[in-house]
C-alpha cells in the first residue's frame, strides 16, 4: 500500500509538471523573445532618432547608442549601403521592407533583427538595423529552463516526501487492523482497533470491533454450553437413571408407571436443553413479563420425587408476588442450580419461597446444608470454566441472574443457608 500511495503522488507530480510546466516554459520562451524584440526597437528608435537626414557612406560624425557587445546596430542608406555601425554590407530582407516605411522586425534564421526607418516629412531616408543572436536568448531559455526544471525537482522531492509519510500515516492503520483480524483469526476476541483519525479506516475499525465483540460473545456462549450442558443435564438424567433402577430392582413394580415416569423425565430433560440452549445463545434482548409461581409450580413437579427418594421434603411457598421481568429457561435454570445445589450439598427439607422485596422479586431457596463455592456470588468477573461442579453451577446461576438485571445472594443463619434470587419487577402493563 504504501509503494502504492508513493507511485500516484509521484505519477500526479509528473503530471502537474508536464501539464503546467511545459505550456509555461513555452511562454516564457516567448516572452524572453518579445523581451528582446522590443530592446532591439526600443535601440533601433533612439539610433533612428539621432541620424541626420543627410547621411552618406563613412559618415563619420553619426554617434550610435551604445549596446551590449552581442548586439549589433547598422545604420543605412536608401540604396541599402551600411554606411555606419555593424550588420550586412547589403541590406537584407528587414532593411528593405523598412525602406518602404514599416518597422519590420521578421529577423533570420540565426538572429533575431528588428530594422526602424528614418523619415523626413514622410520620406524615408535611412534604416537602422539592430539585430542579436538567437543564441543568446536561447541561452537565457536554458537558463530558465534549469530554473522550472529545478523546481520541478524539488516538487517531486516534496511530493515523494509527502507521499512516504501519508503512506505510513495510513498504512499504520490499516497494519493495525490487519493485525487485529489475526488475532481476531487466532481466537483473541478482546483484540479491538484503536481510532486513527482517519475517518473511513475507523468506520471499518468499528465494524471490526463489533464483529469481534459479536464473535467473542457467541464463542464464549457456545463454550458455555458444554460445561453447562453437562451439568444441569446430570440431575435429570440421575433422576431417571433412579426411577428406571427402582423399577428393575422392586419385585412387583409397576412398570408401565416407572416408563411414564422416565418418559416425563426425559421431557424435564429436554425442555432443559432447550433452556440451557436459550440462556446461552440468546442475545440480550428485553425480557418479559414472567409468572414466577407457574415456573416454581413446574419446578416442584420436577424436583419432589427426586428430593423425596432421598427422604428430604421439598416445600414450595407461593406468596402471590409481582410479575418479574426475566426469562423463564434462566430463571428455571437458576432455580434448578439451586436445588440442586442444597440436594448434592445440604440436608434436611429444601424450601422455595416466592415473594415480594421492594421494586424486586424474591425467590428463597433454603437447606440445612454446606455453603461450598459461595465465593462465586462476590463482586468480580467470573472464570470460563470451573474444575467442580458446585464451582460451575453457583457461576452459571450468578451469570443468568446478572445477564436478567438481578442479583444472586447468600444468607447463613442459626444452621441454614439461604439463596436469594433477586429479580427486577415487572410493571402491570407488562403482564400476559
Amino acid at each position: 500500500m504504501r509503494q502504492a500511495i508513493t507511485r500516484v503522488a509521484l505519477i500526479t507530480a509528473v503530471l502537474a509538471v508536464i501539464v503546467f510546466g511545459v505550456p509555461l516554459a513555452y511562454v516564457m520562451n516567448r516572452l524572453l523573445l518579445g523581451e528582446e524584440q522590443t530592446e532591439l526597437e526600443r535601440l533601433a528608435l533612439r539610433a533612428a532618432v539621432s541620424v541626420p537626414s543627410g547621411v552618406a557612406a563613412g559618415h563619420g560624425g553619426l554617434r550610435l547608442p551604445t549596446a551590449e557587445p552581442a548586439v549589433r546596430l547598422g545604420v543605412y542608406d536608401v540604396t541599402g549601403r551600411l554606411v555606419a555601425g555593424r550588420g550586412p554590407v547589403r541590406a537584407d530582407t528587414d532593411v528593405r521592407r523598412a525602406l518602404g516605411g514599416t518597422v519590420s522586425d521578421h529577423g533570420t534564421g540565426s538572429d533575431l533583427v528588428v530594422a526602424v526607418p528614418a523619415s523626413d516629412n514622410e520620406r524615408v531616408f535611412a534604416v537602422v538595423r539592430a539585430s542579436s543572436p538567437r543564441a543568446a536568448i536561447a541561452a537565457r531559455s536554458r537558463g530558465v529552463w534549469a530554473g522550472m526544471a529545478g523546481l520541478a525537482l524539488l516538487a517531486f522531492a516534496s511530493a515523494a516526501g509527502l507521499a512516504v509519510l501519508q503512506a505510513r500515516r495510513l498504512a499504520r492503520p490499516i497494519e493495525r487492523l490487519k493485525a487485529v483480524a489475526e488475532e481476531l483469526g487466532g481466537g483473541n476476541f478482546s483484540a479491538r482497533a484503536l481510532p486513527s483519525g482517519i475517518q473511513e479506516i475507523d468506520r471499518a475499525s468499528g465494524a471490526l470491533n463489533k464483529t469481534a465483540e459479536r464473535l467473542g460473545d457467541l464463542v464464549s456462549r457456545e463454550r458455555a454450553f458444554a460445561a453447562n450442558a453437562s451439568h444441569q443435564l446430570r440431575t435429570p438424567l440421575t433422576g431417571l437413571r433412579l426411577t428406571l433402577d427402582t423399577a428393575l430392582t422392586t419385585s412387583g413394580a409397576d412398570l408401565e408407571l416407572a416408563a411414564r415416569s422416565a418418559i416425563r423425565s426425559v421431557d424435564a430433560l429436554s425442555r432443559t436443553i432447550d433452556d440451557v440452549l436459550s440462556v446461552t445463545r440468546l442475545g440480550s434482548e428485553p425480557s418479559a413479563a414472567l409468572d414466577v409461581n407457574a415456573v416454581l409450580a413446574d419446578v416442584e413437579r420436577r424436583w419432589q420425587g427426586l428430593l423425596a427418594a432421598d427422604d428430604r421434603p421439598l416445600r414450595v411457598r407461593l406468596l402471590q408476588p409481582p410479575l418479574a421481568r426475566a426469562s423463564e429457561a434462566a430463571v428455571r435454570q437458576i432455580v434448578d442450580v439451586l436445588i440442586d445445589n442444597a440436594y448434592r450439598h445440604g440436608a434436611g427439607a429444601v424450601v422455595i419461597t416466592a415473594r415480594e422485596a421492594s421494586d424486586a422479586v424474591a425467590i428463597d431457596v433454603q437447606d440445612e446444608g454446606s455453603t461450598i463455592g459461595l465465593e462465586l456470588l462476590t463482586d468480580g468477573p467470573l472464570p470460563v470454566q470451573w474444575s467442580t461442579e458446585p464451582h460451575l453451577g453457583l457461576a452459571l446461576a450468578r451469570r443468568l441472574a446478572e445477564a436478567e438485571g438481578g442479583r444472586l445472594v447468600h444468607a447463613r443463619t442459626e444452621g441454614r443457608t439461604r439463596f436469594t434470587l433477586l429479580l427486577p419487577a415487572a410493571r402491570t402493563s407488562e403482564g400476559p
